[in-house]
């Protein structure tokens, strides 16, 4: 086995893929346009996650190549970078079509040809402020960056806001672009949930698991998730393989394979799906922990084998006897803390905790706005499994409720 592996960014959350990647005996070398990562890594290289010729050089430089077995990244901007260093250490690699997967419209032109996709959705130079304007009249839209991340520069505009509100969502999404256009789409209400699938090079697709998303409700005009839950009780077996199926054929909609698939899609009130967007990529805790436990099969080992030429098993692996579930912290704007504690002290006892982080919550200290995934990140986190029964989320919302009474002295 090679040495090294390469882990583009610098999140704290990535830390559970840095815990995998050595368990598998691997080196990590970490990545990141900042001057350090916010984990314990073996080698630290600084340059944007974006300059794959410029880290594929530096990794030569340093007398790596050869000793270096792959790459993954949580970053969606970062897939090409990916693409190449995989290819470089000789691994299947994923085809030459990232704006599908980079571009929110490319990906919404993909999914209506195959007939995926069923709601308004319009690019920015598509359609005139007048149009926006007599549409936000109608329905509730939702205004985002075309290529971005972690939420950022997203505006929900409930129905009926002015011209000027309309415009400085706008001018918002298109300054957070990296394209610095944006999309303006009706805002579908339902539940939403993640699928995280994986194929290989030979046209075989898994779907590994499905989490239901809760969003914030101290970020009313963003779209903040605080909670995903995997294998959850809440819907039959069935309704898991319908979305399993409906993922499946977005990720092969975009014609990928040989890659990590994270697709957000939206359940209607009649019980059929939209696709949001996806990221050819997993996610920090999802792809180390989250994933594996709920579905029983190592996300990530699997990816590791696939890029050595391994087959996926086609089909998917939900239903299993085990949720899991990533919880964020929620806290109330403009609160106060009263005293240190966390969810851990609250939770059902038959709730395994895999991992945990707290250090964000302190007492005095005054919480205000909740605008992003950088502001719920920074409060911590716990990675959760138990049987299917016991994480519920009636009995996560019980502890959080009994952790926030504590935390802002609310008994």
């Amino acid at each position: 086995m090679k040495e090294y592996f390469v882990l583009l960014g610098d999140n704290q959350l990535l830390w559970g893929q840095v815990c995998k990647l050595r368990e598998f005996g691997y080196k990590v070398i970490a990545v990141s346009w900042r001057d350090h990562a916010n984990f314990d890594c073996d080698m630290f290289i600084q340059i944007d996650v974006k300059d794959a010729k410029g880290i594929i050089a530096r990794l030569e430089e340093l007398g790596l190549k050869g000793r270096v077995d792959g790459a993954l990244s949580s970053i969606d901007l970062a897939a090409p970078t990916v693409n190449a260093i995989n290819i470089w250490c000789g691994n299947c690699s994923m085809p030459e079509k990232f704006n599908r997967v980079l571009s929110k419209e490319e990906m919404r032109d993909a999914w209506q040809k195959a007939g995926l996709f069923n709601r308004i959705s319009k690019l920015n130079n598509e359609i005139s402020l007048d149009e926006i304007y007599t549409l936000s009249q109608k329905v509730k839209l939702i205004c985002k960056p075309d290529v971005a991340a972690s939420s950022r520069g997203i505006t929900i505009l409930e129905k009926g806001r002015t011209r000027e509100e309309i415009k400085t969502a706008l001018v918002l999404a298109k300054e957070t672009s990296f394209n610095h256009f944006c999309l303006i789409e009706e805002f579908v209400e339902g539940e939403e949930f993640t699928v995280d699938m994986l194929g290989d090079s030979y046209g075989n697709v898994n779907c590994y698991g499905s989490s239901i998303q809760y969003h914030s409700v101290n970020a009313p005009t963003n779209h903040v998730t605080v909670k995903h839950h995997w294998n959850s009780r809440k819907y039959d077996d069935a309704t898991w393989d319908r979305i399993a199926d409906f993922g499946i054929k977005c990720y092969n909609a975009l014609g990928l394979h040989s890659m990590f698939g994270h697709l957000e899609i939206i359940m209607k009130e009649d019980g059929s799906f939209t696709p949001v967007e996806m990221g050819a990529r997993s996610s920090g805790f999802i792809c180390s922990h989250t994933v594996s436990a709920a579905s029983g099969h190592d996300y990530m080992r699997d990816y590791i084998d696939m890029l050595h030429g391994g087959k996926i098993e086609t089909g998917n692996y939900l239903n299993g006897p085990v949720a899991s579930m990533w919880y964020g912290y929620d806290i109330p704007a403009n609160s106060d803390s009263v005293k240190e504690t966390d969810i851990t002290k609250f939770l059902d006892p038959r709730i395994q905790v895999l991992f945990e982080k707290h250090n964000g919550l302190r007492a005095g200290v005054h919480y205000g706005e909740y605008i992003d995934d950088g502001d719920r990140d920074k409060f911590g986190y716990a990675i959760l499994a138990a049987p299917r029964d016991v994480l519920t989320i009636e009995s996560i919302e019980l502890s959080e409720q009994q952790f926030l009474d504590e935390f802002l002295g609310r008994l």
